[in-house]
């Protein structure tokens, strides 16, 4: 068969699945598409992942960062003919579809890739048996929610002592006013979509701002800095928003 000229073909068994990364994790580094690519079978060597996104970059399908020139490799994402792309092919999301004004904001760049880093983690010691990025769940929600589904940044099944867990995923990189948790304490409390929260914060001021905010919330919440996270898993050390603000090992507190 001859192609026109300009014609540029794309596969749904290797292209596909690094657009659809790419989309749903909305910035990504080229180290964590790789970790991702190889997990999932999409793709087995950096250098393939490197050609790949190179092509889709050519096809201005996904495009680098201008953020990027704070970190040692290129972080991607999706553009609006991407998207389009995807949608063509059968992939289409209510929270983002290619007549979105915006993709991704700036103030999203660092949340994003944190939590890819955290999927990372979890995936590559054999501990995630599912993950939803926040635009997968608000799609979700959309299109079937009841008003009792929070739009968290994450939905993680991990696997623990033989088990499987659902645990829900919040990343605070900044504080929101009081006003905004009254809020949250309500919503966490009437969402059925798990029955543990985790929340993730850079630094210890946060988590335990957090925790004094969330203290009353009738659903089982812990606080963990997201490099002891990524670096001890199932070992790392929650605050809970227990009574007594116990501190468990993130396996204990899966369990408990």
């Amino acid at each position: 068969m001859r192609y026109r000229k300009g014609y540029v073909a794309l596969s749904d068994s290797r292209d596909v699945p690094v657009l659809l990364l790419i989309r749903n994790a909305r910035a990504i580094t080229f180290d964590q598409v790789c970790a991702l690519a190889a997990i999932e079978g999409s793709e087995s060597s950096r250098r393939s992942v490197y050609w790949r996104l190179s092509r889709l970059e050519g096809c201005e399908l996904i495009r680098r960062m201008t953020y990027d020139r704070f970190f040692s490799q290129p972080i991607f994402a999706i553009t609006p003919l991407g998207l389009q792309f995807l949608e063509f092919r059968g992939h289409a999301l209510l929270s983002l579809p290619s007549t979105a004004k915006s993709i991704i904001r700036k103030s999203q760049i660092l949340h994003s890739v944190e939590l890819a880093g955290i999927r990372v983690a979890l995936a590559q010691k054999g501990l995630l048996k599912s993950w939803k990025w926040e635009l997968e769940i608000v799609s979700r929600n959309l299109a079937y929610g009841t008003g009792k589904m929070k739009d968290f940044d994450a939905l993680a099944e991990i696997a623990v002592d033989g088990g499987t867990k659902c645990v829900a995923i919040e990343f605070e990189r900044t504080l929101k006013g009081s006003g905004r948790y009254e809020e949250l304490r309500s919503i966490f409390s009437a969402d059925r979509t798990a029955d543990r929260v985790l929340y993730l914060t850079p630094n210890a001021e946060i988590l335990y701002i957090l925790a004094l905010e969330m203290r009353d919330v009738g659903k089982r919440i812990g606080f963990v800095l997201s490099e002891t996270l990524r670096s001890e898993l199932l070992d790392a050390s929650i605050l809970t928003n227990s009574p007594a603000n116990d501190v468990l090992s993130f396996r204990q507190f899966l369990l408990q």
